[in-house]
């Protein structure tokens, strides 16, 4: 055990493995060995909670307070048992926690009148650990929608795909705040949740969910632009080719004929062959482009970009 608080009214008790939670839920008379099982089947995220005697609500599960973005096994989760005098919690790494988040736990603890109230401290921290690390997040894809006009590659496009990976993982780890926050509801009495750090959980969880509801729709909005800026200068390249391939067809054609090695070529032996030749090669070569010029296929390809176009 490396973290426990005590109040008058309520106590904080943290042990450190998953099996001296269960010592110590078996030690509550309402606990039920249908609850142990499901921690032990559940390894992810699970909630649940006992409404059926009167004064002997309580709320258990898992959650998971810190996630790698890169691998799904990467994560930190801890297990809860709460009632209204008793919070447990197990395998709760309280240094994974920004030092300003557990300083303001600790002062507010003092504040708590009873374990929900502490419980909601506690989800305040996790959503406070969760803003700073979507603040990182942020920079980053500020860095991303100036990076697209500058350097626009499959680096850049890889990145883009990362970010909705990970707001579809920062999304995937808010829903349980969400559950728990409205579990706690149907649980507890109202006045037992508090007022001032109850709202202060309700305002955290709408403030990450428009965050990152928000942020999808700029990462929408660049794969759209990254797409509109790649079909672009895909299209660009494949007219320029095209053009190319067109204009030097008469001279592919004539080198062609005139390359060949029968001496029957009438003009084969003429003096004046090669400055035909060349005339012929030239004179189809300019024709060609100035029918594609006038028919305005030629587009924007001769054109120089300005440096600070999107499309260059």
């Amino acid at each position: 055990m490396y973290f426990s608080y005590k109040h008058d009214n309520w106590e904080w008790i943290e042990v450190e493995q998953q099996t001296d939670l269960k010592a110590e839920l078996t030690n509550q008379s309402h606990m039920s060995s249908k609850w142990l099982k499901t921690l032990e089947k559940n390894k992810q995220d699970v909630i649940g909670n006992f409404t059926a005697v009167l004064d002997e609500e309580a709320l258990w599960g898992r959650l998971t307070y810190e996630q790698s973005m890169q691998s799904k096994n990467d994560n930190n989760t801890f297990s809860f048992f709460l009632t209204k005098d008793t919070l447990l919690t197990s395998e709760l790494n309280h240094e994974l926690f920004p030092k300003e988040a557990r300083e303001e736990m600790e002062r507010k603890l003092v504040k708590s009148e009873n374990a929900p109230q502490a419980f909601i401290v506690l989800l305040n921290a996790v959503l406070h650990k969760f803003l700073e690390q979507i603040d990182q997040f942020e920079y980053r894809l500020r860095e991303m929608i100036w990076g697209i006009k500058d350097n626009n590659n499959m680096e850049l496009l890889e990145r883009i795909a990362q970010s909705r990976h990970e707001l579809i993982v920062w999304n995937n780890l808010v829903i349980p705040v969400v559950e728990i926050q409205m579990t706690l509801e149907e649980t507890f009495e109202e006045d037992q949740l508090g007022e001032l750090e109850y709202k202060r959980l309700c305002t955290r969880i709408k403030r990450i969910r428009m965050l990152i509801r928000e942020y999808s729709q700029e990462v929408e909005a660049l794969t759209d632009m990254e797409s509109l800026v790649s079909n672009q200068r895909g299209n660009e390249i494949i007219k320029t080719l095209t053009v190319i391939t067109t204009i030097f067809t008469p001279a592919a054609v004539f080198g062609a004929i005139w390359g060949m090695n029968f001496e029957s070529i009438p003009e084969f032996k003429w003096a004046h062959g090669y400055a035909f030749g060349l005339t012929v090669i030239l004179s189809t070569t300019l024709g060609l482009y100035f029918y594609l010029k006038k028919k305005g296929w030629m587009g924007e390809i001769l054109k120089t970009k300005s440096n600070k176009s999107i499309f260059k």
